[in-house]
Order: structure tokens, then sequence, then C-alpha cells
């Protein structure tokens, strides 16, 4: 990122706070327009995830439901749904039976290992110098 850009930026926010400011100044609450104006955008865009040819409809739909969550004020129920959703699943996971331990590997993997293992000529070698040292 260049020097101009963070600049630009910079200009843009300031003029966008200052906005703001003249027309808080002015009676014009923008806070309650940006409350319909931010979830109406996420929900465009799910809505356009869900019916267009790319993108995935499920995250389409995820994206449609948070914007419309936002919209009627009712978010934390998401965060609420997925924490209870967690725990739930913790629990079973707790309840449930422990695995059956590992059985005994192959034995076209136990041949293999021996192979792999086998000393060479160069343990040998290492085994003779260590030695006489």
């Amino acid at each position: 990122m260049s020097e101009r850009s963070g600049k630009v930026l910079l200009g843009l926010v300031l003029l966008l706070v200052g906005g703001l400011v003249l027309l808080d100044l002015v009676g014009i609450d923008i806070g309650d327009l940006l409350g319909f104006i931010i979830p109406g955008v996420i929900m465009i865009y799910g809505a356009k995830k869900i019916m267009g040819q790319t993108g995935s409809r499920f995250w389409g739909i995820l994206v449609f439901l948070f914007g419309f969550l936002m919209l009627i004020g009712k978010l934390d129920l998401l965060f609420h749904a997925l924490l209870a959703i967690g725990v739930i699943y913790l629990g079973y996971r707790l309840l449930r039976p422990s695995q059956e331990p590992k059985q005994a590997p192959p034995a076209w993997e136990r041949e293999w290992a021996q192979k792999v293992l086998k000393e060479d000529t160069l343990d040998t070698w290492e085994r003779n110098v260590t030695k006489r040292s």
C-alpha cells in the first residue's frame, strides 16, 4: 500500500466523520438510517449468492440470515444458538464412550518398517568409528 492510498483513506474517513457531525447538527440522525442500510446491504449480498450461478447457496443463506437477524435486532439469537450447539456437542463428546485402542499396524507396514530400520553399511561404519574413539 503506497503512502498516497493511506492519505486517501484517511481523507475519506475524515470527510465521512465531518459529514455525519454536520448532519447531526442540522438534526438528521443518520444512525437510524444506517441501522437499515447495513443489514439491507448484507441481505442483498446473501440473496445474490443464493440466486447467482457462482457462489455457495449455503453461505448465501447464512449471510442473508445474518443480515435479517441484524435488521430485526435479534442477532444475539444466532450467537446464543451457536453457543448452545457448541455446549451440547461438548457434552456429547464427554459422554460418548471412548474409542477402542488402535490395533497393531498391518503386516505390510511392519515389514516395510523393518526394511527401513534395517542396519546398513553407514550404520555399521558409524558404530565402528564410535567404538574406536
